[in-house]
């Protein structure tokens, strides 16, 4: 269990670098024209369902077992990925 709370612990300071950029993410969103906010709405989106799927990996995680931790820190580390994707490739979307 100290190795799950270590990486846990791991997973709040990624948790607080994407809080930066999501902070960043909204400050320029709310500084678009409509036009540009519908034109990435789908992007957006994106986001949301990727950080969705990024909390049910780590409720998943919490929950896991000794015997099943590397299963779901994997799992993490997909959701992870994918998000900090979504979200770089909408703050370099935006003007």
């Amino acid at each position: 269990m100290l190795l799950k709370e270590a990486y846990l612990d791991q997973v709040v300071g990624e948790v607080e670098d994407l809080a930066a950029r999501v902070a960043q993410l909204k400050g320029r969103f709310a500084k678009q024209k409509v036009s540009v906010k519908l034109e990435h709405y789908w992007e957006l989106e994106y986001v949301r369902t990727s950080f969705a799927e990024f909390k049910r990996r780590i409720a998943d995680l919490e929950d896991a077992d000794d015997a099943q931790l590397a299963k779901f820190q994997e799992a993490v580390e997909v959701a992870w990925k994918d998000l900090i994707h979504a979200v770089d490739t909408l703050l370099a979307a935006l003007p």
